[in-house]
């Protein structure tokens, strides 16, 4: 295991904030109470198979300030509140972080729309190895961040962007798997259904994912990918765009060309109208519409107009709404 990886580990093992709510269904019909003829279940991950509420994302205000107070706790943690003090004097550090990340999202996504990316990925981790490199401009030096990794490991500011990403993401997000989700998965694959994934992400997502399932699972799942076929596993940040862009649906299905399996074979299941429903529709796939928690539920307005073949609100409901017996269901 590298030293990132067991990184990723202990702060997961040691300091796992999961933030405990009951969840409220989002109402919602769908066309079929059960899909039949499928091959394939292809799966988003945030709003779907992770729950990344936490407390304070309540509304808008309280969202930004619990986003700001991460890059706080951030700042303390790797020991940058002298560096960002000369950088901006007179402001909050955690403040000063938080600008300089947005600052250079939003000038990189402005770079890729102005060169034709309509859906563009941002990569993350590229984000924090520039802003590391303003700060080391400023005297950041490895002997205010490296107790925050662990003195034993072997780090450097090359790879400390991945441990800033890593870490924001952990402190900013909840991070818990939706209950049952592995014990569904595993009776479709039972049911000789090849699952795979299609979700905008970040470098961290497969880590997270492979430490969710060891949770859930009591540690008998030691790989995300022993549920989910590699080749047909679609991260954004591995092709620069977002969902809905047409190229991921592309892959997918030369993907799944080689399976021999058909994109009306095949199911994406979703929490999004805009990004996962609407446009798998649009493109021929089959549609599952997780519904069962109305804070991370979007229709976007568009309920008029689209309609999922099938919708969940718990996931011990959905083997029992997909099967790979029977005759597909006529449009």
């Amino acid at each position: 295991m590298s030293d990132f990886a067991e990184y990723a580990r202990e702060l997961h093992e040691k300091e796992a904030r999961v933030f405990k709510r009951n969840l409220k269904p989002h109402s919602c019909a769908g066309r079929f109470e059960k899909l039949k003829g499928v091959r394939a279940v292809i799966f988003d991950v945030y709003g779907t198979l992770v729950n990344y509420w936490r407390t304070g994302f309540e509304n808008t205000q309280g969202r930004e300030e619990a986003l700001l107070g991460a890059f706080r706790e951030l700042v303390g943690r790797f020991g940058m509140e002298e560096v960002l003090a000369k950088m901006n004097p007179g402001e909050d550090c955690g403040k000063t972080l938080s600008d300089l990340y947005h600052g250079l999202i939003a000038l990189n996504h402005e770079k890729a729309v102005n060169k034709g990316a309509k859906y563009p990925e941002i990569l993350v981790e590229r984000i924090w190895s520039v802003i590391v490199m303003m700060l080391e401009r400023n005297g950041y030096s490895k002997e205010r961040w490296r107790g925050a990794v662990g003195t034993a490991r072997t780090v450097d500011t090359a790879d400390l962007g991945r441990y800033l990403g890593f870490t924001y993401n952990f402190l900013s997000m909840g991070r818990e798997l939706y209950p049952e989700v592995t014990a569904a998965l595993k009776k479709l694959k039972e049911d000789n259904i090849v699952l795979g994934i299609m979700s905008n992400a970040q470098f961290y997502t497969p880590i997270d994912l492979t430490l969710f399932f060891r949770d859930q699972s009591g540690g008998k799942i030691e790989d995300f990918n022993e549920l989910f076929d590699p080749d047909l596993t679609f991260f954004s940040f591995e092709y620069g765009v977002r969902k809905p862009d047409e190229l991921l649906f592309r892959k997918l299905f030369d993907a799944l060309y080689e399976y021999h399996i058909n994109p009306s074979q095949t199911v994406l299941a979703g929490n999004d109208f805009l990004t996962d429903i609407h446009p798998a529709a649009t493109l021929g796939m089959r549609t599952a519409f997780f519904c069962g928690d109305d804070s991370v539920a979007f229709e976007h307005g568009l309920g008029s107009s689209v309609t999922p073949d099938i919708v969940f609100e718990q996931w011990d409901e959905l083997s029992g709404k997909i099967s790979f017996h029977g005759e597909m269901e006529d449009n």
